[in-house]
């Protein structure tokens, strides 16, 4: 059963997924709260599990990290044994999110790694152990994955936010001050300034300038609560699309209908797999069928065909990769 929330909840949980790091009276004086109602609010939906963790978003292409997504269809299993293959692939440092899927893959993980080494490794070691349980799988790139905040939780028209999750490989220059500071900041996108010098042994003043620089950089491009949509009544969908017959507007034109959408969380452009991959939050499958037939009225000209997946439970989600 979902959870009923409020107008100025909803609203609250809008602005901190877009910014978590706003002081409560910058959240308070946007929707009309007090400094105390925002903070009392905040730990009443932490309390039922509807806020999880406030998370800084790291793009790890700039620390060189290429990002992967694999996906495993199963045959001749039983429970136990998807377990099984569930729990390997959990222990695995280079596997940062892992996930059951119903549809035609069932299981879908991400994997950050420097070097194809780290990912032959795994496969390897993968096939050797369940291939025989394997019908098909597939690993493709991500080039860029694009995040649009939850519009729908404000009932608005469109999203206006727009984050750069994972870009193409690029180190960035950072030593290893600020390789400490992300790995403190990125759990805990509300840590007040005063702690982070503190256990960095440095001065706040140091701090903030390390923090700018890295923004600067694009190494933090945003700061987001993580919400629980399951208990708000939200399931979460894939949909991947494969086009031919694409000119530069259409193609413009369906890119913008994907940032603008409330429902869509996720935009990814990858190498290896379908032309267009987003991912949906939508309160049921009716919700889904309705937003894939609104993008075929608009682009069926461009659409050979389609496919959707119902990622149904999370198994891990890292901050950032484990070897960091």
């Amino acid at each position: 059963m979902a959870y009923k929330l409020d107008l100025k909840d909803k609203k609250l949980l809008y602005e901190l997924e877009t910014d978590c790091r706003q002081s409560f009276s910058e959240i308070g004086e946007k929707i009309k709260l007090s400094k105390n109602s925002v903070a009392y609010r905040i730990a009443n939906l932490e309390k039922e599990g509807i806020l999880k963790y406030f998370r800084t978003v790291v793009d790890v292409g700039k620390l060189g990290y290429m990002t992967l997504n694999l996906y495993i269809n199963l045959q001749n299993t039983t429970p136990k044994i998807e377990e099984e293959i569930i729990d390997f692939l959990k222990k695995k440092e280079i596997i940062t999110w892992l996930v059951s899927i119903d549809g035609y893959y069932n299981i879908g993980a991400t994997l950050q790694a420097k070097s194809i080494k780290e990912i032959n490794e795994l496969w390897t070691e993968m096939t050797k152990k369940y291939i025989n349980y394997f019908s098909d799988r597939l690993m493709t790139i991500t080039i860029k994955t694009s995040y649009y905040s939850k519009t729908y939780l404000i009932n608005a028209k469109q999203s206006k936010n727009e984050i750069f999750l994972v870009t193409e490989p690029e180190e960035a220059e950072l030593d290893n001050t600020d390789i400490e500071l992300l790995k403190i900041i990125a759990a805990n996108a509300r840590i007040p300034i005063i702690e982070l010098a503190s256990r960095l042994n440095v001065s706040p003043k140091t701090v903030i300038s390390r923090i700018k620089n890295l923004e600067e950089k694009k190494v933090i491009v945003g700061y987001k609560a993580e919400i629980d949509h399951v208990k708000l009544g939200y399931q979460y969908y894939k949909a991947d699309f494969t086009l031919n017959n694409i000119s530069t507007k259409d193609l413009a034109d369906l890119k913008d209908y994907i940032r603008f959408h409330p429902n869509i969380v996720y935009n990814h452009e990858v190498l290896g797999g379908d032309d267009i991959e987003i991912e949906i939050h939508v309160e049921g499958v009716e919700k889904l069928r309705e937003i894939i037939e609104d993008i075929k009225s608009k682009f069926g000209k461009i659409i050979m065909d389609y496919s959707t997946m119902h990622l149904y439970k999370e198994h891990k989600s890292l901050f950032l990769p484990v070897i960091l």
